[in-house]
C-alpha cells in the first residue's frame, strides 16, 4: 500500500469539501479510508490504482488516516493530520523567493538589517500558532514525464524550517490563520524565470489557439533524440537557429574613436547603470557603447588599476582611455550574462586627471544590460572610484527587440523548464485532486517579453485557469494573481510598455472572470531588482482579496480602487471606481495621461476627486478617446483608497464596456 506523495505525516487537508485520498495497492482489491470515525471504500484498478473521497470534515485535529487494502490487510497510517485552509501557491521567482532567502542583486558592503531579514524577524513575531501553519515545498522537476510523484515535506512554520517556504505564501498564510482561526496549509510549487505556458497541461495548450502552434511543436520535439536523450539546459540552446537572431557585427565603434578619451560624447543618451538599455528605450537587442568619464587623482598616476564590474547582459569589450583591457564572450555564448568582470590596467595607462571607461556590450536575445556595481579600483592603495549612475549611451547596431521566451522548439526537452507543460507533469499533476480551497499565483515577468505577448497572456492565462480548474474538478476554483511590480527605470508614461500591456492582461482577465482576482503590487517594486524584498504586503494583499472573496469577509477591504464607469464629454473624463471609500491622491506626480483620436498622449491637467469619482480635464485635448493610468513598467502609483491599496494600472477607451 502507497499513497501519493503529498499524503505524509503532518498534512493539512481541506475542510468543508470532499477529501480525495489515492494511491497504489494490488490490483482489484477493496480500499478503505478512515478519518475520525468516517470510512469510506472503494475497489482499486488492475493496475492497482485507487482513489477515495471522505466526505466533508469541519477544521480540526490532529487525527490519524489509516488507508487499507481490505483484502489483504495491508495499511498505511499518516498521523498529526489537521483539517484546515489548503492554498496551492504557484509562479516563477517572487512567489518562490523564500522567507529567509536574500536573492537581492546589488547588495551594499554595509547593510545589517535588510527588509527581508526584518520581515523573517517579523513574521516569527507575529504567527499565532507555528504548529496550525504547515507547508509542503514541491521541489523543483522538469523531468518531461508525466510524474505521478514529488519530493517534499509537510513542516511546520517554526523558525527551523519555515525559511525554506515561499515568503508570499507565508504571510498570506498568515493572514488567512489570524482571519480564521483554523489550521492552515500552503502547497508551494514554483520555479524562478518561468512561463505560465509550462504550468499548462498538454490538452490545454492544443485547445488555446495562442499555445495550439506550441503543443504541436512539443509533439514533434519527440521526434528528435537529442532533445531527449542529452541532458540540456538554456546553454545547449543553439541561438544562431533561432528567427531575429545576428551575430556580433563588426566593431565600427572602436574605428570611430567611442572609446578615447577626446571624443565628443555630449549627443548620447543617458543611460543607468546599472540597468538595461532595452528598458531605458536606448535600443533593442544588438550593440550599445557606454562611456563614463571620470577624474584620476594625482596620487594614481601611474598605479596599476582595475575595472571591476558586475555583468553584461550578454557579451562586451572594455576599454580604458581608448585601450582593450578585457572583454567576455562569443559567437552566441550566453553564460557570460551574470560573469562579474575584473579587468587589470596597465599602470602606464593611468594619468591624472580625465579619463574615460567604455563598454562595447552586445546582446543578441531577451535583454541587453549592464549589471551591478562597477568601480575603477586602485591595487596599491585599495581606493575605489565608484562609477555606477549615469552613463552616455549610443546604439551602434539596433536589432530591435529579439525575444524568445515563447519556448522554442530547439529549447524542448528535460531541464529546460520552460518547455511547454513540463512544470504541470513534474510539479502540479503529483499533487492532483489534493482538495484545495484555492491557488494564489505571481508570474508574468517572463511572458512580459513584448507588448504582443503581453496582450497574449491574458488568453494564455485564462486557459491555465481553466485548465486548473478542469483538472482539480472545482469549476470554481478561486485564483488571486499578483498583478506585477513596478521595476526598471521609473517613468511617468511610456506608451509601448510591456510591463503595463501585461497588467492590463491581468487586470481585464480578474474583471471579466467571476472567480479570477487581483493583488496589484504595483507600488512596490524595485528599479533595480526584479525581485522586490517587501514580501508582507504582497502576501497582505493576497490575503485581504482572499478574505473577501472567498471567505466573505464584506468588512475587509479586497484591493485597490477599481474603475467600474468611465464617461468621455469633450475635454474631460469621469472615472467611477469600486472599492474607493476614502478615494484619495497620494501625490501631485503625474501619472494620467489622455489621448485624442490623433492617438497623441498627454498628461491630464486637472485632477480632481469627488467622493467614489476621479475627474480629469486636459487643457491640450478637445474630444479625449482614452485614457491610462500609471502606464509604464515602473509608473507612479498615485491612487489610493482608504485602505491603503492601490489602483491597478488601467487603460480605458471611449466605447469600453
Amino acid at each position: 500500500m502507497i499513497l501519493a506523495s503529498i499524503f505524509q505525516d503532518g498534512a493539512v487537508l481541506q475542510r468543508d469539501m470532499d477529501i480525495p485520498v489515492w494511491g497504489k495497492c494490488a490490483g482489484r482489491v477493496p480500499v478503505s479510508a478512515t478519518l475520525d470515525g468516517e470510512t469510506v471504500f472503494t475497489q482499486s484498478s488492475a493496475d492497482g490504482d485507487f482513489i477515495l473521497y471522505l466526505p466533508p470534515h469541519d477544521a480540526g485535529g490532529p487525527f490519524e488516516l489509516t488507508v487499507t487494502d481490505i483484502r489483504n490487510n495491508d495499511s498505511v497510517t499518516i498521523s498529526d493530520v489537521l483539517i484546515g485552509e489548503v492554498w496551492l501557491a504557484s509562479g516563477q521567482s517572487n512567489m518562490e523567493y523564500q522567507l529567509g532567502g536574500d536573492w537581492r542583486v546589488h547588495i551594499p558592503e554595509k547593510d545589517d538589517n535588510p527588509v527581508c531579514r526584518q520581515q523573517e524577524k517579523q513574521f516569527y513575531e507575529m504567527i499565532m500558532d507555528a504548529d496550525k501553519f504547515r507547508f509542503f515545498s514541491v521541489e523543483r522537476c522538469a523531468s518531461g514525464a508525466e510524474e505521478r510523484s514529488c519530493c517534499g515535506t509537510w513542516k511546520k512554520m517554526l523558525p527551523e524550517y519555515s525559511k525554506e517556504v515561499s515568503a508570499v505564501a507565508a504571510w498570506f498564510g498568515l493572514g488567512l490563520q489570524y482571519e480564521l482561526g483554523v489550521p492552515v496549509g500552503v502547497v508551494v510549487s514554483a520555479w524562478g524565470g518561468t512561463v505560465a505556458e509550462a504550468w499548462m497541461s498538454y490538452q490545454a495548450l492544443a485547445a488555446e489557439p495562442e499555445t495550439a502552434e506550441m503543443a504541436k511543436m512539443l509533439r514533434s520535439s519527440h521526434w528528435k533524440s537529442k532533445f531527449w536523450t542529452v541532458e540540456r539546459n538554456e546553454n545547449t540552446i543553439d541561438y544562431s537557429l533561432l528567427p531575429g537572431v545576428k551575430k556580433n557585427p563588426e566593431n565600427r565603434g572602436v574605428t570611430l574613436g567611442y572609446a578615447n578619451v577626446d571624443f565628443d560624447d555630449s549627443s548620447w543618451l543617458d543611460m543607468n547603470v546599472p540597468g538595461s538599455w532595452l528598458e531605458q528605450h536606448i535600443a533593442g537587442n544588438g550593440v550599445v557603447w557606454a562611456r563614463k568619464t571620470v577624474d584620476i587623482p594625482e596620487s594614481w598616476a601611474n598605479c596599476p588599476l582595475v575595472l571591476q564590474g558586475g555583468a553584461v547582459d550578454k557579451h562586451d569589450l572594455s576599454y580604458f582611455n581608448g585601450v582593450e583591457i578585457g572583454g567576455l564572450g562569443k559567437d552566441f555564448e550566453v553564460e557570460h550574462y551574470n560573469t562579474h568582470r575584473h579587468y587589470p590596467i596597465a599602470p602606464e595607462l593611468v594619468k591624472a586627471g580625465r579619463a574615460v571607461v567604455a563598454i562595447r556590450a552586445f546582446s543578441f536575445a531577451h535583454d541587453g544590460s549592464i549589471n551591478g556595481n562597477w568601480w575603477l579600483v586602485n591595487e596599491q592603495s585599495g581606493e575605489r572610484i565608484d562609477l555606477t549612475g549615469v552613463w552616455k549611451a549610443f546604439a551602434e547596431a539596433d536589432f530591435g527587440r529579439v525575444i524568445h521566451r515563447k519556448p522554442s522548439a530547439e529549447a524542448y526537452g528535460p531541464n529546460n523548464p520552460n518547455t511547454p507543460s513540463i512544470l504541470f507533469n513534474g510539479m502540479l499533476r503529483p499533487l492532483i485532486p489534493y482538495a484545495i480551497r484555492g491557488a494564489i499565483w505571481y508570474q508574468g515577468e517572463s511572458n512580459a517579453a513584448t507588448v504582443e505577448t503581453s496582450r497574449a497572456y491574458r488568453d494564455i492565462l485564462q486557459a491555465m485557469i481553466d485548465d486548473w480548474r478542469r483538472q482539480w474538478g472545482q469549476p470554481a476554483l478561486p485564483f488571486i494573481m499578483v498583478q506585477l511590480a513596478g521595476h526598471c527605470i521609473r517613468e511617468s508614461f511610456y506608451a509601448e510598455s510591456n510591463w503595463a500591456e501585461l497588467r492590463e492582461s491581468q487586470r481585464l482577465l480578474a474583471a471579466n472572470d467571476p472567480d479570477t482576482y487581483m493583488a496589484s503590487a504595483i507600488d512596490i517594486g524595485e528599479e533595480k531588482d526584479i525581485h522586490p524584498q517587501n514580501k508582507l504586503d504582497v502576501g497582505k494583499r493576497l490575503a485581504m482579496s482572499a478574505l473577501h472573496h472567498v471567505y466573505g469577509r464584506d468588512n475587509i477591504v479586497p484591493s485597490g480602487p477599481e474603475p467600474v464607469k468611465t464617461e468621455f464629454s469633450g475635454n474631460r473624463v469621469e472615472i467611477t471606481f469600486k472599492y474607493a471609500e476614502n478615494l484619495k491622491l497620494i501625490s501631485d506626480e503625474r501619472a494620467f495621461y489622455l489621448a485624442g483620436e490623433d492617438g497623441g498622449f498627454h498628461p491630464a491637467d486637472l485632477l480632481e476627486v469627488k467622493e467614489d469619482k476621479l475627474i480629469l480635464i486636459s487643457n491640450d485635448i478637445d474630444d479625449v478617446v482614452e485614457v491610462r493610468y500609471a502606464w509604464s513598467n515602473f509608473p507612479s502609483a498615485v491612487l489610493y483608497n482608504g485602505a491603503n491599496f492601490p489602483a491597478s494600472s488601467f487603460r480605458i477607451k471611449a466605447g469600453d464596456k
